[in-house]
Parts: structure tokens; C-alpha cells; sequence
């Protein structure tokens, strides 16, 4: 593919402008939509000025592609950029993606200096972490979050993440000898040591980056050390904050927060402590997991995403992530189905289904009946108290887990 220069008309409809970006796997253009007059960007695979190989290129750039059709597909978050189009330029894919007003994060700081305020840093962390607890609610691990895949597009801390060719949806396989490892100060040890570490990755391993970045903006540099306290490097900033920062930067991914949603919520209410948990116990394995606000339970699986909570499921009738779990306003625990085949909870004698729009919709495509023997839609969340029974598929399937508040 020949270098693309401005004044170019890509697809026969985009007219490309100045070049706005470049990295080791794309390069991305400023450009004009013909048809709708929308201002879009180019981003095509940079093949001439990369010292990567163009198949491990192609790889990463169709990985971009599939992951943004997948945000796209469940609706899209402001924080992450949209996809418009995939389209083919000659031989070469190119993606047709939201042009993101704004600065690079890495930029912001290295022309005006650390943050001083924490609140800021606190509002763009909540950004962060909303668009990730997203991206993890719909089976995605960013892993590659970094000030330069950021963009901050205003003052109030709003932030537009860019770059998504290392995101995965099949985490399941992470940890195993053929992982890829992305070093760098912003990854946790289960990221920059994969393949030569048991240690799975998972939401967590984004939440450890979320951590690495307020203290890049705290501190304007970022040490290539775990458990950071912005304080301890001479950074000003709440109390609070640094405790936040500390802990979700810790080497151990259990003692971090376990998922992005919690994340959002200490920072959001400026208390690093853990705002609930609750446990629940695999009855046939008597066996007991912590359970945390996001947290999921799913099969696990060799090419899938990985749930908080991963159970063997020979007979595969077990989505990979199945439910995942969540607490209101009242601090009632909320239990929310994610799978394709339904969930039962028992609370006193009788069995309710539980049904997501996923599910949902599976049933339709097949002809088949959503409702429930009552004639009634069964809900896709349903509150839980101490002692309630949670079947994964049917109560005959034969998983079946008690809930506890702690």
C-alpha cells in the first residue's frame, strides 16, 4: 500500500487531511465524509514506518477493527471512540472511526505540567473507569491503557480512550505460554509477564493501569513500581486519592480493586474502602468465592473471556460470563443475567428465571417463547437476599451457588 497523502479520496469517499497520529500498528488521518459532510478519521495499517511485521500489523489492526464492531454492537460508550465503517483500501484494511477532539494525555501533562488538582484527577479516573466497567460488562480487557491512548477532550476531565488494537475478548487464554506480553510502567506484572506467569488477566489488570495513569497525572512521571503512593514521590493530593491509587496498584490483582465498577464508585464517593462485598458458596464443590459490586461467574474457557469467577462446565450450557453482580443506591445486591440460556434464583420456596436481552433475543431468532410459564417476561435483574439460591442454566443443571452478604 502506497503512503496516503492529503487530497487523497479513500473508498471513493473519504477525503483524507493531514495525518493526525501514528504508532507501531496504525497511522490515522483527519478526513472528510463526501456523503454526510462529517469530519471522520482514517486509520490505516502502518506498514511503511513500522518496524513491526506486517503480519503481526494485519493481526493487531483486525483485532482494532473486531473490537470496536463489538463496542458498536452493545450501544456504544462516550468515553470510547466510535467505529463508522470498515472498508478496504486496495489490498489493506482501513477503519473509519469518530475524529476525537483533544489532547493525548501524555501530551496535556508534558506542556503544562502535573495536575494539581485532585479533584480533576479524580473526574478523569471516574471516566476512565466507566469506560472500562463497560468494555468488561461486554467480555473486553483493554489492556494497554496508557496517557498516549487517552484523549482529554475538555477541561472538566472528560477522556475519549483512541487506540483498541491490543483489547481482548478471548482472556481466557491469557496467562498461557503463547500470551503476548505489553511491557511498560502502566502494566501489571500478569501483563508484562504473560507467558511466563500462571497469573490470569482480567478486569483487574486495567484497573492496575487506571492506577499507573492518576499517578501520571499527579506526578508527571510514573514509576516502574507496584503499590505506588503518589506521596511517597513527592505528589501532592488528598489523602484518599493516594490510597485509591496504592491499592489498585498493588502486585497481587486480589488485593486490587477486582473490577473497574468498584473503582468508580471509591472515587466517587472519595473513600478507598471497598463500598461492599458479599460471598457466595459453589454448593457442589463446597467451595466459597469473595464477590464484589461488577464481579461475574461463567464458564471457563479456553478462548473466551475470563469471569471473576470461573467454573468447569463440560457441558458448555454455561455461558462465559453468566451474571454478574451489582449493588443500588439502597445497597441492595443486584443480580443481573448476562448468559444466552437464563438463571434461576431461589428466594424462599418458589424459583424465578432470569433472562437477559441477549437471551432474550436468542429465543426469538428461534421461535421460541420468551416468556415464562405465568406468561410474563422474566426480568434480566433480581435483588438478592442472604440465602438465596442462584442456578446457572436450570436448578436441574446442577450448579448452583448460596448467596451471603458479609
Amino acid at each position: 500500500m502506497t503512503t496516503p497523502a492529503p487530497g487523497d479520496l479513500i473508498a471513493g469517499r473519504y477525503e483524507l487531511g493531514e495525518e493526525v497520529g501514528s504508532g507501531g500498528f496504525a497511522a490515522a488521518y483527519r478526513a472528510q465524509d463526501r456523503g454526510t459532510g462529517r469530519e471522520v478519521a482514517v486509520k490505516l495499517p502502518n506498514y511503511d514506518r513500522s518496524s513491526n511485521d506486517p503480519d503481526l500489523i494485519d493481526r493487531y489492526f483486525a483485532n482494532e477493527g473486531e473490537t470496536l464492531e463489538r463496542i458498536r454492537a452493545a450501544g456504544g460508550h462516550p468515553n470510547l471512540m466510535d467505529l463508522f465503517e470498515r472498508i478496504s483500501v486496495g489490498d489493506a484494511p482501513a477503519l473509519v472511526v469518530e475524529f476525537v477532539e483533544g489532547f493525548e494525555l501524555d501530551t496535556v501533562i508534558q506542556e503544562a505540567g502535573p495536575f494539581e488538582s485532585s479533584e480533576l484527577v479524580r473526574r478523569i479516573g471516574m471516566n476512565l473507569a466507566n469506560a472500562m466497567g463497560f468494555l468488561h460488562e461486554n467480555e473486553i480487557v483493554y489492556r494497554d491503557l496508557k496517557p498516549d491512548n487517552a484523549m482529554l477532550t475538555d477541561e472538566a476531565g472528560e477522556v475519549t480512550l483512541i487506540d483498541f488494537n491490543t483489547a481482548t475478548y478471548d482472556v481466557g487464554a491469557m496467562g498461557s505460554s503463547d500470551a503476548t506480553a505489553i511491557l511498560g510502567p502502566y502494566k501489571p506484572p500478569e501483563v508484562a509477564e504473560a507467558g511466563s506467569t500462571d497469573v490470569r488477566q482480567g478486569p483487574w489488570s486495567d484497573v492496575y493501569s487506571i492506577g499507573k495513569i492518576l499517578m501520571f497525572l499527579l506526578k508527571g512521571t510514573v514509576p516502574k513500581k507496584d503499590g505506588v503512593d503518589p506521596r511517597d514521590f513527592g505528589a501532592e493530593c488528598e489523602p484518599y486519592l493516594a490510597e485509591v491509587i496504592e491499592r489498585a496498584t498493588r502486585p497481587d490483582y486480589e488485593e486490587r480493586y477486582r473490577n473497574a465498577t468498584v473503582l468508580e464508585q471509591v472515587l466517587d464517593t472519595r473513600n478507598p474502602e471497598i463500598p461492599a462485598e458479599a460471598a457466595v458458596r459453589h454448593v457442589q464443590a463446597d467451595r466459597e468465592y469473595r464477590l464484589f459490586p461488577g464481579d461475574t461467574i461463567g464458564r471457563r474457557y479456553a478462548e473466551g473471556p475470563t469471569p471473576s469467577i470461573a467454573i468447569e462446565d463440560s457441558g458448555e450450557y454455561i455461558s462465559t460470563v453468566q451474571v454478574q453482580f451489582d449493588v443500588d443506591a439502597d445497597g441492595t445486591w443486584l443480580l443481573r443475567d448476562r448468559s444466552l440460556n437464563g438463571t434461576y434464583v431461589q428466594t424462599g420456596s418458589g424459583w424465578q428465571r432470569v433472562l437477559g436481552d441477549e437471551g432474550r433475543r436468542r429465543l426469538k431468532q428461534q421461535g421460541e417463547d420468551p416468556t415464562d410459564r405465568h406468561g410474563e417476561v422474566p426480568p434480566s435483574t433480581y435483588p438478592l437476599s442472604d440465602g438465596d439460591l442462584v442456578a446457572l442454566v436450570h436448578p436441574s443443571y446442577g450448579v448452583t451457588f448460596e448467596f451471603e452478604t458479609v
